[in-house]
């Protein structure tokens, strides 16, 4: 599940002196062929508000605004050109700014969106502020973090799955997981990693207390043994050595970025599943708590059938500028 033809890349700051993401796209776009774009969206409501301006006028500075990005796209799209990758640039007068990426995306029916990613504030963690978050919610192609700028040379890929679904999972998401995982693999010529981590506790609660508590000996070693099975199954298919299949007790938020600064791997695959209603906000245990603390890129898959809810059609009227 790595077959890239379109690779949208999502830039905050056209004018920043380094583009970790569009390095990271030229990288994959050089081994597979996949033609690159790269999108910029830019709004004031301010500009769109204003009550003095004539339409005229209106459209006009929009323009001119949109113009200014686009070029600054071109100088990026440039040393791509030049390296003979299929690039061409886009930009958008459109809000949210998350929407307008996942609009875009559909649009274009790309099969990867690249966008870099910072690290973030307790705040932006829990309630999901932050442009990338909303793209880990609501974009129905997988999303690439790209948190370093390391080449990915024969890199280490470590798949984080949840054979018992334990976190309310679909089972299907596991498969899909280890085959993105897989597929980088193969394509930059590294190695696979699968990862599977559970608690041999229960929770108890008590009013609005809750703690895990240990397990009896006995469950708690069928427990153990029930995990291993499924563990053992779902990675059966991929010629794993014992050195890369790694189950371990303890909690993903903690065991995870442990285990990938251990390994210095270049890429974790992840699972997302959005919520409706207010828990529409969380991502799931492990996405929304690890994520900020891995060092590494991160490569976020939906289940297969997810449908987002951003509509194709903005509610503002968006401004775009051809691509090249």
């Amino acid at each position: 599940m790595f077959t890239m033809k379109h690779i949208l890349v999502a830039l905050a700051d056209t004018a920043a002196k380094s583009a970790p993401a569009v390095a990271r796209a030229a990288e994959i776009a050089a081994r597979t062929q996949a033609r690159v774009t790269l999108f910029h969206s830019l709004y004031s409501p301010y500009l769109a508000g204003e009550q003095f301006y004539s339409p005229v006028e209106l459209q006009r500075d929009i323009e001119a605004a949109v113009h200014a990005r686009k070029l600054a796209l071109e100088k990026l799209a440039r040393p791509l050109a030049d390296a003979g990758i299929d690039v061409h640039v886009r930009c958008r007068w459109d809000y949210p700014i998350h929407e307008s990426i996942v609009r875009e995306a559909m649009r274009e029916k790309v099969d990867l969106v690249i966008v870099g990613s910072h690290r973030h504030g307790v705040a932006a963690r829990l309630v999901l502020s932050n442009t990338d978050w909303q793209l880990i919610r609501v974009c129905p192609c997988p999303v690439l973090l790209v948190k370093t700028t390391r080449r990915w040379e024969r890199p280490r890929v470590l798949v984080s799955v949840d054979p018992l679904h334990s976190h309310a999972k679909p089972a299907a998401l596991d498969a899909r997981l280890l085959a993105a995982g897989a597929g980088v693999a193969q394509v930059f010529s590294g190695k696979l990693h699968a990862a599977h981590f559970y608690s041999l506790g229960t929770p108890m609660s008590t009013g609005f207390m809750i703690e895990p508590l240990p397990l009896p000996v006995e469950i708690a070693e069928q427990h153990a043994a029930d995990v291993g099975r499924a563990f053992e199954a779902l990675v059966a298919g991929y010629d794993l050595g014992a050195k890369r299949r790694h189950l371990r007790t303890g909690l993903p938020v903690d065991e995870l970025p442990e285990l990938a600064e251990e390994l210095d791997a270049h890429v974790v695959v992840m699972g997302a599943v959005s919520r409706s209603g207010l828990k529409r906000l969380f991502i799931g245990h492990t996405a929304e708590r690890v994520l900020d603390r891995l060092k590494s890129d991160v490569l976020i898959v939906k289940p297969e059938g997810f449908r987002t809810p951003v509509p194709r059609r903005a509610e503002n009227r968006p401004v775009v500028l051809p691509p090249l």
